[in-house]
């Protein structure tokens, strides 16, 4: 990722994080990746590929964004292992568009940030 990505990502986080405690906006940033999703599925079954296309970059755009937050902020090992989740969603919207099926890929994929998200929203057990 170039230094200005960085710089973006970084900047957006952190000025965010001012009106909400880190782990609601990450919550935040999930959900509106998962509503993007759900409109690349229903443009995608529509045939309308462009807004199908615009909308799997803004998903991906934010997960770029946390991904350099875990990796540059949050660091060790549970930031590398969120930094390598969120790589993985990265790649899987990206591929979103190859092959057949593609609403039936994108629902799969926004199934997998789904349970994600719902994980992420459990408080941890003592």
């Amino acid at each position: 990722m170039n230094h200005t990505a960085y710089q973006r990502a970084s900047s957006a986080y952190g000025s965010a994080k001012q009106t909400l405690p880190p782990h609601k906006l990450v919550e935040a940033l999930q959900d509106r990746a998962l509503q993007l999703c759900t409109s690349a599925e229903r443009h995608a079954t529509a045939g309308q590929f462009d807004r199908f296309h615009t909308d799997i970059v803004h998903a991906i755009r934010i997960y770029t964004g946390l991904q350099v937050v875990m990796t540059n902020q949050v660091g060790g090992p549970s930031g590398k292992a969120l930094s390598q989740l969120y790589g993985a969603f990265i790649l899987a919207l990206g591929r979103a568009a190859g092959g057949r099926d593609v609403p039936g890929r994108v629902r799969r994929i926004q199934e997998r940030l789904a349970l994600h998200r719902r994980l992420w929203a459990k408080p941890p057990k003592n």
